[in-house]
């Protein structure tokens, strides 16, 4: 059974394939749950070396939460890429995750 990560993800690619069929606030609610899911796993990574800490306007949660409040400022394509980029940056993250927790499995061994 997928584990709301994975589901989310799924949700993200499925939409990203199909962004002009969504609605502006549909797109934008995406975007705010991308970032909201990147900064929940940087804050369970718990790892200030994250080269994807939440550090401003040049950081990836910042940038869609800021396309989600502006999102009428952004074309179906930019909105698009912007779900595709989060795909990626969110599995990167679950894996730093579960490479964390295993390591804490081993050290409690």
């Amino acid at each position: 059974m997928a584990d709301s990560g994975t589901a989310f993800v799924s949700e993200l690619i499925c939409a990203a394939n199909e962004t002009d069929q969504l609605t502006k606030p549909e797109r934008a609610g995406l975007l705010r749950r991308a970032a909201a899911t990147l900064r929940d796993y940087r804050y369970q990574i718990n790892y200030s070396e994250m080269p994807t800490n939440d550090g401003g306007p040049n950081d990836a949660a910042h940038e869609w939460s800021e396309m989600a409040r502006l999102i009428d400022l952004f074309s179906v394509e930019e909105v698009s890429k912007a779900l595709l980029d989060a795909v990626g940056t969110i599995k990167a993250a679950r894996v730093l995750l579960e490479e964390k927790q295993a390591m804490e499995r081993g050290a409690g061994n």
